[in-house]
């Protein structure tokens, strides 16, 4: 064999090695990038807590691990996601339900900034405790937060006492007296409501004039309209009913800062599908 074959020949077997390597480092990177999204889909995913509204628990600028696989990782089935657009996915099997007293990560409910209706929006979501799993019942008593779901729920004990002492004239200046409660600002504030049931799937409700105001926008996001109270009758869809039959599974979340936090007394009710994990506990 000539000298130039056997150096074309060490140069093939150099381009196939070199081809070979180049192959599963392409295989290598395709498969991090593969697990790293894989993990923040059905395992867990990171978040930066922003805004004071679970202090002290969690504070702003604290990242926390959402644990996706404890309820069941969300799939969506759907990606269009603008205003208006409704959320479509489904839920892979999980270890336990949500339950009252977990931390939890969940896309607001009012993610369009629609204050009538429950909407969606992608990547708006707050980190809250859960005061109420679907069927619980909630409520507050001269500042101290109540569940049938966990007793205690694990709100702050010193946040409960700064409810009680902060005057009424401060809390009504930053327009947090009453909450989601402001049409029953008569008998409900942030210091004293309920009972208030949490929605459950099968559950059925009463649909009184207090009814159609704590349940209203649950309904109309499972049904499309809006229950009204008028001449002494509950209506929906132009059709007098007296009760409704829940469809899916609603939470109640407050923020541990239960003095200044944005959350379930004025969003109203949380959908199941909107939670997207629970946060692991913090040390």
């Amino acid at each position: 064999m000539s000298w130039e074959r056997i150096r074309t020949a060490l140069s093939s077997r150099k381009a196939d090695k070199f081809a070979s390597m180049v192959i599963w480092a392409c295989v290598c990177i395709v498969g991090l990038v593969a697990l790293h999204f894989g993990r923040r889909v059905l395992i867990c995913d990171r978040f930066v807590i922003r805004g004071s509204s679970m202090a002290p628990t969690l504070e702003q600028g604290q990242g926390v691990w959402v644990r996706k696989y404890l309820m069941g990782p969300r799939i969506y089935t759907r990606f269009k996601f603008g205003e208006g657009e409704l959320l479509r996915c489904i839920r892979l099997p999980g270890f336990r339900r949500l339950r009252a007293g977990d931390i939890a990560v969940f896309n607001s409910p009012e993610g369009w900034g629609q204050s009538h209706a429950v909407t969606f929006q992608l990547n708006y979501v707050y980190a809250k405790r859960c005061l109420g799993a679907p069927g619980d019942t909630v409520g507050a008593r001269n500042g101290h937060y109540y569940s049938t779901g966990a007793d205690p729920v694990g709100i702050p004990a010193e946040q409960e006492a700064l409810l009680r002492t902060t005057p009424d004239s401060v809390l009504t200046w930053r327009g947090l007296e009453a909450g989601q409660f402001a049409g029953l600002h008569e008998q409900w504030t942030i210091r004293d409501f309920g009972p208030l049931v949490v929605p459950e799937n099968r559950m059925t409700v009463q649909l009184d004039s207090m009814g159609v105001r704590l349940y209203a926008k649950s309904i109309c996001y499972e049904t499309g309209t809006r229950p009204e109270w008028s001449h002494g009758q509950a209506w929906l869809g132009g059709r007098a009913i007296s009760e409704y039959t829940f469809q899916k599974n609603w939470y109640f979340f407050v923020g541990d800062h239960i003095v200044d936090s944005r959350d379930s007394r004025y969003v109203g009710f949380v959908p199941e599908e909107f939670v997207v994990g629970i946060v692991a506990k913090q040390r």
